[in-house]
């Protein structure tokens, strides 16, 4: 064997694992020598029982475990090569071919370290199927019969296990809550794009709840914003067994938490009082509004007055100077005979969450309701379902959320695949520089409020 030649170092390194696979030995790396300039001269191999364990190893007296089976019992078989700069190739120095144990037999050898390494193939396929929900165990059995049995799989259950192990977002963050008999009672979590996404558009933070989503009846919060195409996009998640002022406290420090305890410039709620709390203990200097369409709602149910609703929804959107604010409401009140409903009063206190005279240059999203939060809760809907065990319910959640991120992806490619057709408006040069800036979307918004200007024309100025 001794003087053998191979192309190069990964020739003879196959050679060699092929022949201690044959034989019945694992194989490991040994010396490696390089030159001055940093080349790979010799390159050696041994077998796994080479050498001994360090005794401190062994007598360990802290040691809780049970220390694993000895496996160094100082086997001298080993393989090297050099490389020989007159032929160019890798010649064989030494090779020792006793051992001083014995060897695995044929139903032994996928078991032998240096020979169970899974496939990048079937890696792949096994990080497929986890995304789709499948346990490791039934990826497993899957590989067992694709293979013709568990002898004929090329790795062994602990290392499929340890692999998709491997596999785990090192941004991933996640906090929980047990109560006395250790029984969750919240769970928060969220991934490494959630994360950056609320880097990229921490403008506005949304959230609500939703219920019928697993077979514990634990309400689902989803914390969401807006990205740069108005789309909606997912900063986290979070199963909770109650909806008191405590429980969203907890939420939201843990959104904080793992957001760097950087604030978002605005949040919109759908008013509840728990909610409320939690915001102003927390994030006292954030902007928060109340959603639109539940203090409409709400003014149905508490002023029973025809027409009353169309009277408060100008409110919303319209904008008046302080003094014309209270003027238009005043009389909104007298003409509903509402100036003594205390609901009215209640709602007139709270004007600085909802009303378009004290939120004006406030960013929303696009939007004064919690529609992004209901439209996405829809959304996830069809992805979970009242009977689902929990740890099945999130990764539906994660199902979900691949899907949103699979539309936002296809906003980008056609972004950056076509070009908008301009409408020519009568600030072109402007229109131009916005379809080369914005995506469609947002370059889209920005005409149709450009061309709702050309409308106006201005006919005086006041001092």
């Amino acid at each position: 064997m001794v003087s053998v030649e191979f192309k190069s170092v990964e020739k003879a390194e196959s050679f060699y694992h092929i022949y201690s696979k044959i034989i019945g030995f694992s194989v490991r790396k040994n010396q490696c020598r390089k030159n001055q300039a940093g080349i790979v001269t010799t390159r050696s191999w041994c077998c796994s029982n080479e050498g001994f364990r360090r005794k401190k190893y062994i007598n360990n007296p802290n040691r809780v475990r049970e220390p694993r089976s000895e496996i160094r019992i100082g086997c001298r078989a080993m393989f090297r090569v050099c490389y020989s700069k007159i032929t160019k190739l890798w010649v064989v120095k030494e090779f020792r071919a006793n051992h001083n144990h014995c060897m695995a037999t044929d139903m032994q050898k996928h078991f032998l370290r240096s020979h169970r390494k899974i496939s990048a193939t079937e890696l792949e396929q096994a990080k497929l199927l986890k995304k789709a929900g499948m346990k490791t165990s039934e990826i497993w059995n899957l590989f067992v019969h694709q293979n013709g049995g568990w002898d004929k799989v090329v790795c062994t259950k602990k290392d499929l296990y340890n692999s998709l192990a491997l596999d785990i977002d090192p941004e991933f963050f996640y906090a929980y809550m047990v109560d006395e008999e250790s029984r969750l009672t919240h769970l928060f979590w969220t991934d490494g794009a959630s994360r950056f996404d609320y880097e990229l558009f921490r403008d506005s933070l949304a959230f609500d709840s939703t219920y019928k989503t697993n077979r514990c009846q634990m309400p689902l919060v989803v914390l969401v914003g807006s990205n740069n195409h108005g789309m909606t996009c997912v900063f986290g998640f979070a199963l909770i067994q109650n909806e008191t002022a405590e429980t969203y406290t907890w939420v939201l420090q843990k959104f904080l938490e793992c957001m760097k305890d950087k604030l978002p410039e605005m949040i919109l709620t759908d008013g509840c009082r728990s909610m409320n709390k939690a915001i102003e203990d927390l994030m006292p200097s954030v902007v928060h509004r109340t959603c639109s369409w539940h203090i409409l709602n709400n003014a149905i149910k508490h002023v029973h007055e025809e027409g009353f609703v169309f009277r408060v929804y100008p409110f919303f959107n319209r904008y008046y100077s302080v003094d014309e604010f209270d003027l238009h409401w005043t009389k909104m009140l007298l003409d509903y005979n509402a100036e003594n409903n205390e609901w009215a009063k209640a709602l007139y206190s709270l004007r600085h969450q909802w009303a378009d005279t004290h939120l004006r240059g406030s960013y929303f999203g696009g939007s004064t309701a919690t529609n992004r939060c209901e439209s996405m809760n829809a959304f996830l809907k069809r992805f979970l379902d009242e009977k689902l065990p929990l740890w099945r319910a999130l990764q539906h959640c994660d199902q979900g959320l691949a899907a949103l991120r699979y539309g936002e992806l296809g906003k980008h490619a056609a972004d950056k695949l076509s070009t908008p057709v301009l409408k020519r408006i009568s600030m072109s040069e402007i229109e131009e520089q916005f379809a080369s800036i914005y995506t469609r979307n947002m370059y889209l918004e920005v005409r149709n409020q450009i061309t709702r200007s050309e409308k106006y024309n201005v006919v005086g100025t006041t001092s």
